[in-house]
């Protein structure tokens, strides 16, 4: 008599890896972070800071990949902002 044998499912590292997709708030984070540095410095640096949170706070680690892309959204958002209030204030100061 002949056994039925179910196949074996290998599961490891690199199988995992090919399945994962990207976390669409990080995407749109470093989008809004890089825009806001060459056109509108302020609110696409907010944009970034709001969604690169958001996508931290929703990151599923063992579905999606893009964890360093909301990181790097949130820190050039900042850096807009900064920027912005930084040129604002020099600005002011030389009219008056």
């Amino acid at each position: 008599m002949e056994e039925n044998k179910e196949p074996e499912v290998i599961n490891n590292e690199e199988n995992k890896g090919a399945k994962k997709k990207n976390n669409s708030f990080s995407i749109s984070s470093l989008v809004f972070s890089l825009v806001g540095l060459l056109v509108a410095g302020l609110p696409c640096g907010i944009a970034a800071i709001v969604t690169g949170i958001m996508g931290l706070v929703k990151f599923k680690p063992e579905e999606e990949k893009g964890k360093g892309m909301a990181i790097a959204g949130i820190i050039v958002g900042a850096i807009d902002i900064i920027t912005v209030i930084f040129y604002t204030v020099l600005k002011a100061k030389v009219v008056i």
